[in-house]
């Protein structure tokens, strides 16, 4: 069988090993070279930047918050007696709820029991237009 060879072998013109009317090394070169240019660029923009607002903050001088300072608790706080507090908790509610106390003594506002009030609701209805409806006289629609 006979040889095969590459065409441009057997026409007598040198092997350049790429297509040169694709590739241009100097063109590669030169944005490689604008490539590394610019990210050099970046690099001193963003540090002059960070430089910039780091000293605008540092002049501001804000004081930190009261609460910045708070220091936590040594070790982890729990509700060791969960049951016990729950129930504690219930009858507190409970006895606000059911009893009679003075809201405020000088104005002669007194906290009634919650049933006491539903009561008294349902008789009298609810306030009209910011005043409380007397008792007896309906509410007109």
């Amino acid at each position: 069988m006979g040889e095969a060879k590459h065409p441009s072998v057997s026409s007598g013109t040198p092997v350049q090993g790429y297509e040169p009317s694709d590739l241009r090394p100097r063109s590669i070169a030169i944005f490689g070279l604008a490539l590394a240019v610019v990210v050099v660029i970046c690099l001193v923009a963003a540090a002059w930047m960070f430089g910039f607002f780091a000293a605008r903050r540092a002049q501001e001088d804000v004081l930190p918050s009261p609460l910045a300072r708070v220091e936590p608790p040594a070790g982890p706080v729990l509700q060791v007696h969960a049951p016990s507090d729950l129930a504690r908790l219930r009858a507190e509610e409970d006895t606000i709820l059911s009893t009679y106390d003075w809201k405020d003594r000088g104005a002669g506002t007194v906290r009634i029991p919650i049933d006491q009030a539903m009561r008294l609701l349902a008789e009298r209805g609810l306030p009209a237009a910011g005043r409380m409806n007397e008792p007896g006289k309906t509410r007109r629609k």
